[in-house]
């Protein structure tokens, strides 16, 4: 577990955050929605995520609440994938900045050399965030129009 300013926890996810991580992806703004579908939000998913193996899920806390979600995905890859989010009434206030720069440290930290993602070209916030991180374009998904971005680690 990680503390920032005092205020701010990084740290794996675990069961005892099912209910409210339900409850934040349930309640995203629809914007966030649109851009943000990873994987189904219901509760046996959530379940599922807290017991995952291969795969990294993380939260970050703020006033004793749940106000972000990221993950490092392998899919059936070596590469992980990353995505986040933040609670809508948590949103433009650099929480998803902080929570992906936690995330590629969080990758670095598990020995990987390389992370991944796909955003949606009209997603400007979350793209400027992954350019500011390192992130370099790397194609396009031609089936979701979704442009396809890494970052080597060093």
């Amino acid at each position: 577990m990680k503390k920032l300013n005092n205020s701010l926890i990084f740290r794996e996810i675990t069961n005892r955050d099912i209910d409210e991580l339900y409850e934040i992806l349930n309640t995203l703004s629809n914007n966030a929605k649109h851009f943000f579908h990873p994987h189904p939000f219901d509760r046996q998913t959530l379940v599922d995520i807290c017991s995952s193996k291969k795969d990294h899920y993380f939260v970050l806390i703020a006033d004793k609440k749940i106000i972000g979600y990221s993950f490092l995905r392998l899919f059936q890859y070596t590469i992980p994938s990353f995505g986040c989010c933040i609670r809508s009434e948590y949103e433009h206030r650099g929480y998803g900045k902080m929570l992906t720069q936690w995330t590629i440290n969080k990758a670095k930290e598990l020995g990987y050399k390389k992370v991944i993602l796909k955003v949606y070209p009209n997603n400007d916030a979350a793209f400027r965030i992954y350019q500011k991180s390192g992130f370099k374009i790397a194609g396009k998904d031609e089936d979701s129009g979704q442009i396809k971005m890494s970052l080597v680690l060093e």
